[in-house]
This record gives C-alpha cells, sequence and structure tokens, in this order.
C-alpha cells in the first residue's frame, strides 16, 4: 500500500522474507528526488540485511527494528511468531536537508557519544550545533531501547543543541525477549546499543507533538532508595508497601499491568516513569530516577480524546496540511487500548493523518525519557494529500 502527500509517501511491505521486505520498500521509495527514508522493520528480521538494501536508495536511509507498526495497512500480529515486515515514509524534494550523526557503543559513554551524535549531524549540514536555528531545524532520534542508558543519551542529544526540539523513541523487540537486542540503522548499517540523531534542515513548517494523556492525581511520594530504574524505597518505606499504601491495596495487582505510573513534573509538564514489575519490596521503571525525586501517582485518562486534541492542535498550527506525521507511541499505550478496547480508536486517531510511526520502548521529549507517551514530528503542506 502506497499513500502520498506532496511531500512524502509512506509505504508499507509485508512479508516474512527480509529480503524481499526490504526490495519492496526501496522500490516503492526510490526517485532522484527522495531526501530522507525512514524505515521500521520487524525485530525479528537479520537487521544488517535490511540495512544494507536501504543503502542502494541513494539517499540517506534511517530506523530501527520494532514489534508493532502504527501506519495506514500496517501489518498486525497474528500470534503465529512470524516476522510482520515493515513501514516506512520518503521525503521528497529540495525544501529538506538532513545530517545523520551515530551514536555507537552507549554503554562506554552515552553522554559523550550522543553530543558527537549531534555534531556530526550538523557538521553534515555545513553548520555547528550553536548556529541551529529552531525555526527550520529538529532533531529526530532513534535509539536502543535495551542498552541501560537511553537517559544519557536522550541528555547529551538534546543538550548540544538545546535551543530546538528533539523527539525521538527506543528501538525494540519482543517486549518479553529481554536477550535479543534492538537496532538502529544508518549509512548502510545495522548497530546495537547505539542511537542515531537526525537533523533536519527544513523550508516546511512543523510541529512537534508530545502527549500524555495521564491525569495526576493529588498523591505525591518521594523516592528515598533507589538504583537506576529500580525504586527500594518511597517516603523511607518499602517501595511495594509504600505503592499499596498510595493506591489502595484491593486495586493493586502486582501481577497485571497496572494502571498506574509515576510523573517528575518540571515547570509543570508531567514526564511519566511506567511501572514495569513489581519484584518483591521493589518497583521496577520503564525510566530512571534518582533519590530525592519527587512523583506524582498518576492514573489513566482519555486517551483517545487528549490524542485527538493534541494532533488537530499540531494540524492546526500547520494551517490543516500535515504532508508527513513521523510517530513514536509507547508501547504502554497500546497495551492500555487493547485492555480498554480501544485499540480501533486509538489507531484510526493516528491515522487521521498520513502516519509512519511504530510502538516505541520509551520516547524521547527534549532532554529526558518518558513513557507512556506519544512522542513525533508533523511535518507542514501545502499539498493536499492523495491516496
Amino acid at each position: 500500500m502506497v499513500e502520498t502527500t506532496g511531500i512524502s509517501r509512506h509505504v508499507v511491505a509485508p512479508g516474512r522474507d527480509a529480503e524481499a521486505v526490504a526490495g519492496s520498500i526501496v522500490d516503492q521509495l526510490a526517485s532522484p528526488d527522495l531526501r530522507l527514508a525512514i524505515v521500521f522493520a520487524d525485530w525479528r528480521f537479520d537487521p544488517q540485511l535490511i540495512a544494507r538494501r536501504l543503502a542502494t536508495l541513494g539517499a540517506p536511509a534511517i530506523g530501527c527494528t520494532a514489534s508493532a507498526f502504527v501506519a495506514q495497512g500496517a501489518p498486525v500480529d497474528r500470534g503465529d511468531d512470524q516476522p510482520l515486515g515493515a513501514v516506512a515514509v520518503g521525503l521528497y524534494g529540495d525544501w529538506l536537508r538532513v545530517g545523520i550523526g551515530i551514536a555507537p557503543e552507549l554503554s562506554k559513554s552515552a553522554l559523550t557519544r550522543s553530543r558527537d551524535a549531534v555534531q556530526q549531524a550538523t557538521t553534515q549540514l555545513g553548520t555547528t550545533p550553536a548556529a541551529l536555528d529552531p525555526a527550520r531545524h529538529v532533531a529526530l532520534t532513534m535509539f536502543d531501547g535495551r542498552t541501560g542508558h537511553e537517559e544519557a543519551f536522550c541528555i547529551g542529544s538534546a543538550a548540544a543543541a538545546p535551543q530546538i526540539r528533539v523527539v525521538g523513541g527506543a528501538a525494540g523487540t519482543d517486549p518479553h525477549d529481554v536477550l535479543r537486542p534492538p537496532y538502529v540503522w544508518a549509512n548502510g548499517e545495522a548497530l546495537g546499543d547505539a542511537g542515531l540523531v537526525a537533523i533536519l534542515d527544513s523550508d516546511m513548517p512543523f510541529q512537534v507533538v508530545s502527549s500524555s494523556h495521564l491525569v495526576a492525581t493529588a498523591t505525591r511520594t518521594v523516592v528515598t532508595a533507589a538504583q537506576g530504574r529500580i525504586i527500594e524505597e518511597l517516603d523511607g518505606i518499602p517501595a511495594a508497601q509504600r505503592l499499596k499504601e498510595l493506591v489502595l491495596t484491593e486495586q493493586f495487582d502486582p501481577s497485571r499491568p497496572s494502571e498506574i505510573s509515576f510523573a517528575r513534573f518540571i515547570d509543570g509538564v508531567p514526564y511519566v516513569r511506567s511501572m514495569t514489575a513489581v519484584d518483591g519490596h521493589r518497583i521496577h521503571l520503564a525510566t530512571g530516577v534518582e533519590p530525592g525525586h519527587v512523583l506524582r501517582v498518576m492514573r489513566g485518562g482519555d486517551l483517545i480524546g487528549t490524542t485527538r486534541r493534541e494532533l488537530a492542535i499540531a494540524s492546526s498550527r500547520l494551517g490543516d496540511h500535515i504532508g508527513a506525521f513521523i510517530a513514536f507511541s509507547c508501547i504502554a499505550r497500546h497495551w492500555e487500548a487493547a485492555a480498554r478496547g480501544l485499540s480501533t480508536a486509538l489507531d484510526d486517531t493516528y491515522l487521521t493523518y498520513p502516519t509512519t510511526g511504530f510502538h516505541s520502548l520509551g520516547e524521547q521529549s527534549g532532554m529526558l525519557l518518558v513513557n507512556h507517551t506519544l512522542t513525533g514530528l508533523a511535518i507542514g503542506s501545502s499539498a493536499e494529500t492523495t491516496s
């Protein structure tokens, strides 16, 4: 399936054979005026094969592995443990220039390597991080969602050019397969334990989207002992015990995904930290916290209404002409939607616009790694969308 706008082409390539899927993506996107290809492919494919095949496009191609996609006609998991295929968007025309930087081996020095990736990208654009213009430059990131250094990658990449907006998402695999590494790809190579930064120099207007529907309660708690993404104590009490006290024991079942989350508030904005497990007295989060952090307890709000409103605001600011929306949609949003019978409604909300994205294991919003959030980039277009 191909969906075309004035600036973009959105394609889907279902299938179980990596060579055939990658070849289909290349055939559908190839054009002399292609300026950037963004490709999300099933985590079960050989990522090096995907990356090498994309290198034949003759234009920069970036992307990552994913467990599920957001796109018109995207293949869905049938429960047979077979690869789904891939989705992609191509951006076309002289309105766009792109610089790409790679941050390899994040586990060695994520802060330094992500900063260096921004420098690489700006060098390709013939400029410097300090000279980037927030009115025409924006950064997209993708990074290994299992390295344990995602927070440092977000800090380093955004701090290197704090005047521009940065959004992105964590590459994934099967969320239950913690041993299989995620990959990102660029320049014909797939890398694990890595991240990439793509800086777009755009003549078209754009809007960054960061949307979370969770609602803050009045309940606050202080992290008094933590290591990385594990909270040992809240308010000086074993974390799991204190959590039960905060949310009422009869409403809390540690064996099931919780509708309860935490958030740090910075300048009045909530940055969500989703719970992934409760292990004895400890609480595991998808994002790191530190002793002294004040957390608010968050509960689920209007997932569909909030998402619809945020996307409509972005569209309105672009004159109701979105030429492409690149979406990093937290896997927790889709788990919640499935549990509440809202999966179709959520997909339909995204696909009101020409959207290509994936279910991310965490999202970058500026310097912060967040969860349960939709981040993305909407790019304007003066042309009407056609299919």
